[in-house]
This record gives C-alpha cells, sequence and structure tokens, in this order.
C-alpha cells in the first residue's frame, strides 16, 4: 500500500508548507478551497469553487484520487506534520480486512498527547489523552490525521467539525475498526486554520454536533455542553452567541456558507488569514 496524502487548505500556505515538507516523500494531493487560488509550484492541486468547507474539499480529493486507482489516503490538515516514520507505520499497521480509519497519536503544541475520542450515550466527546502502548480501537480518531480508503466520503452536512466522527461512526456500523497506532505521531497545532475561539468555529461545532446526535433529548446536551464549554474557558459573548446560530443552523437544516455568504461565513474567511488558539476541530 501506498497511500497519498490529501492535503485541504483555505488560506494558511504558510502552514501548508510546513505539512508537505514533512511528507515530502509520499504522494501528495492538496485541495484548494481558498477563494482566489493558491501558488504552490509543482505541488499536485485541484481546486473547489472556493470556501466550499472542509468536508466538500476532502470528498472531492478522495474522489479524484479513487478515480486514478489511488485506494489510500492519508487524510491530512494543513495544521498537522507527520513526524518521521508515522506514515509507514500507519501503513504497516493497516489489515485490509478489518480496517476502516488507523491514525497516529497526536502531539500538540505543548507535548500532550491525544489518541482518539470517547463517546458517552449522552452524546459527550471526550478526547482520550495520554499515550498507549498497544494499537488500540477508539470511538473515533481526529480528521487532523487519518488513514482510510479513498472510497469513503465525509457527510457534506457537516461544515466544520464532526464530520471525522461521523465517519468512524459508519465505519465501526460496518464491522470495520478505528484504531490508533502507537507507533505513528503526528504534530499536530490544533486550531491553526479556524480559530476555536471564533463565533463561526462555535457555531458549526454545537451544529455538527446537534446533527451528530441525531435530533431528540440529545440535542439538548449539545447545547449544555457547549455553554458550559464556553464559561469554564471564560469565552466571549460572541461565542455564546456562536452556540445560538449552532442551534438555529441545525433547526432549519442550514450552512453558513450555503447561498450568499452569511456574515460568519465571511468571518470565518478573514479569520483564516492568522493564527489562532489550539481547539478541537476535530482538525
Amino acid at each position: 500500500m501506498r497511500p497519498t496524502v490529501l492535503i485541504p487548505c483555505h488560506r494558511r500556505t504558510d502552514l501548508l508548507r510546513l505539512a508537505l515538507d514533512a511528507v515530502r516523500e509520499h504522494p501528495v494531493l492538496v485541495v484548494d478551497d481558498s477563494a482566489d487560488g493558491l501558488s504552490l509550484g509543482s505541488v499536485a492541486c485541484i481546486r473547489t469553487t472556493g470556501s466550499v468547507g472542509f468536508s466538500r474539499a476532502v470528498n472531492q480529493g478522495l474522489a479524484a484520487l479513487e478515480e486514478q486507482d489511488v485506494l489510500h489516503a492519508l487524510l491530512l490538515n494543513d495544521d498537522a506534520q507527520p513526524e518521521p516514520g508515522c506514515i509507514q507505520a500507519l501503513v504497516a499497521a493497516w489489515t485490509e480486512q478489518d480496517d476502516g480509519a488507523l491514525a497516529p497519536v497526536l502531539v500538540d503544541t505543548a507535548g500532550g498527547l491525544s489518541t482518539g475520542f470517547v463517546v458517552s450515550r449522552t452524546g459527550r466527546v471526550r478526547v482520550r489523552a495520554g499515550d498507549l502502548e498497544v494499537p488500540t480501537e477508539v470511538d473515533a480518531v481526529s480528521g487532523a490525521a487519518m488513514l482510510i480508503r479513498t472510497r469513503e466520503r465525509l457527510d457534506e452536512g457537516y461544515r466544520h467539525g464532526f464530520e471525522d466522527l461521523e465517519l468512524c461512526r459508519r465505519l465501526k456500523a460496518r464491522g470495520l475498526a478505528v484504531r490508533t497506532i502507537p507507533q505513528a505521531r503526528c504534530r499536530h497545532a490544533g486550531g491553526a486554520t479556524v480559530s476555536r475561539q471564533s463565533r463561526f468555529a462555535q457555531r458549526t461545532a454545537v451544529a455538527g454536533h446537534m446533527r451528530y446526535l441525531g435530533g431528540g433529548w440529545r440535542s439538548g446536551v449539545a447545547v449544555a455542553l457547549s455553554v458550559g464549554q464556553v464559561l469554564l474557558e471564560g469565552g466571549s459573548p460572541s461565542r455564546m452567541l456562536g452556540v445560538l446560530d449552532g442551534w438555529r443552523d441545525h433547526r432549519r437544516g442550514a450552512q453558513p456558507s450555503e447561498g450568499v455568504p452569511s456574515r460568519a461565513a465571511r468571518a470565518w474567511a478573514a479569520s483564516m488569514a492568522g493564527p489562532r488558539p489550539g481547539s478541537r476541530s476535530t482538525r
């Protein structure tokens, strides 16, 4: 197996260059989701129509690779950098019959380790912290770095956040394993592409969480958890408005970027121009 590294990118070419340098020994396809087009030289690249969002950009890349008869892809955020041997370790651990998604241990900027997600019955999502000694099956892994088959697709109903958990849930429902491989390590800035502290990120996180939980009483759990998190982190009033935005988006089945860009969508595009503090994207 020789996977192609698939990197969706909106604007942060400074981060993208670091990611490309980390995977320079592997085939790469960049999906350019910028408004005006990125200048990437000889790097293999395809363009979306611009600002279509993470899930749609990834799906366009997966479809392109599948058309080229590439069977596997390492989905990689542009703020993630696999350490030497990471991709080789994932490939060595892959079992074609049993595995649906493999991921490395993610190392954040402070040296903290995360090994996937645990999802409770109420719908609360918790990051698995700490290290592993052996490959371990988890509820879900982050789309920041995820080895999958190119025939898989993300649910485009998710704008930014929870699309990776939803894919893992579908894979496990098909009897495929979702595992974290401790021999594989990947540095991840965690939120350097879209700031979790922004109203837009809060909006898409709430809408994504509610979609993931499928409605009913657990939707209230998603909203309550988001409000609690914002209060615990001393978040700005705009983040609280983002919670309300996300609830409204979910209720009407809308995405901020559909049709004429909303103010939140324009704010998201503007936020891409600068770094942000770490957060849970699932990117």
